[in-house]
């Protein structure tokens, strides 16, 4: 299938960018890619081209007031605009004529180079289809191997008193190169893995994806792993500008690591839909971050006004603190200070002190139901978005 301006959105090549207009036409499939940081050449860009810009004097309503009738005239598919440079945001004027017009108009961020965006929306037409399974996980390459490490493992006893989990990795731009910082990345998951697993079976690596086959006393277990991932992840994307998504699903028997692969290869596409930035999904928790996006749609900035978050994430970067990952736990195990303090390999005595601690730091009331509830959903929110 060709390339269209929806698939843009739907496969978040580029977490963050918006379609501001035009969804009645974002079926509209594009033939090649036009950039032009300044639009003094409007009239050159051909029928079935993306026109992607940095919005130079975009503001100019006498200028460029019939721009966007003059772009659909010409069977131009849409407009990218890339604010953060010249532009704060997309000028009312433009908004207004894409909406008349049923002109799709979208919005990207200044993180992204245009260069960037050009090697993956060309490698995208020159394939001629949209992103699909294979590029999120490739399952032809990782399950024949999986499968006979699985059952070589088993035959030998190694993992029958375990529950088997599979878990995948896959860079959130799938045209990222292997380079330092994936390799980096890749061997701190691998660490994380082997070191949090009851049993370690195997684990194959290709291009920006990798797999592993484990196995683990419990979903608990697996569930403290990727909460442990997820905080890593979040590292990465702030230190290096790496994203990466994490899947996971506990085979039902020791035959269905079919139906597990497939079960991640849907997860990580569940992730790519609701345009996380990076993160963590367990199978069983689709339906669940798919609510969680309607809400994140509805309010982008609910986990940048949480004061308290926003001090527990400064504190931990500045000092090496787990408090992030103190009150998560806690907040999961429902106020419960010994299952949290199990989790978190520290005596309740100790976790109750840092508790304390927190409370001084942020004023969190740790007995107020709403307050515990209003944190969660920041806590959650800052997990896959921000």
């Amino acid at each position: 299938m060709p390339l269209t301006v929806r698939d843009i959105i739907e496969n978040n090549f580029f977490p963050g960018t918006e379609l501001i207009t035009g969804r009645e036409s974002a079926g509209n499939i594009i033939s090649w890619v036009n950039v032009q940081e300044i639009l003094d050449s409007v009239d050159m860009v051909g029928s079935g081209e993306l026109l992607i810009t940095t919005g130079f004097d975009l503001a100019d309503y006498t200028r460029y007031f019939n721009l966007i009738k003059r772009l659909k005239a010409k069977g131009v598919v849409g407009l990218m605009v890339q604010t953060g440079y010249y532009v704060e945001s997309i000028p009312v004027y433009i908004l207004e004529s894409a909406r008349k017009y049923k002109f799709p108009v979208l919005e990207l961020p200044a993180s992204f180079s245009f260069s960037e965006v050009l090697k993956t929306l060309i490698s995208e037409i020159n394939r001629e289809s949209v992103l699909g399974n294979q590029s999120y996980l490739d399952y032809n390459y990782f399950y024949p191997k999986l499968k006979k490490k699985l059952k070589e493992s088993l035959l030998r006893g190694i993992g029958n008193e375990n529950e088997i989990a599979v878990l995948t990795v896959s860079s959130v731009n799938v045209y990222n190169e292997v380079g330092p910082d994936i390799k980096e990345a890749f061997e701190n998951i691998n660490s994380l893995v082997v070191f949090s697993c009851d049993t370690y079976i195997c684990h194959f690596e290709k291009g920006v994806q990798m797999t592993f086959c484990i196995g683990l006393e419990s979903m608990t277990k697996l569930k403290d792993l990727l909460a442990e991932i997820q905080v890593l992840l979040i590292r990465l994307s702030n230190k290096i500008g790496l994203n990466l998504f994490v899947a996971a699903d506990m085979l039902s028997d020791d035959n269905g690591l079919d139906i597990s692969m497939k079960h991640c290869m849907e997860a990580l596409q569940t992730l790519h839909s609701v345009r996380a930035i990076r993160g963590t999904c367990l199978y069983d928790h689709m339906s669940f971050l798919k609510k969680l996006y309607s809400i994140y749609r509805t309010n982008t900035l609910y986990s940048k006004e949480n004061k308290v978050l926003r001090l527990l994430l400064d504190k931990d970067r500045e000092s090496d603190s787990d408090y992030i990952k103190t009150i998560r736990f806690f907040l999961e195990e429902n106020g419960n200070v010994t299952r949290a303090a199990k989790r978190l390999f520290i005596h309740r005595h100790t976790l109750i002190n840092r508790m304390d601690s927190i409370k001084d730091l942020t004023g969190f009331n740790f007995d107020d139901y709403y307050e515990r509830l209003d944190l969660s959903m920041a806590l959650i929110l800052n997990d896959y978005f921000d």
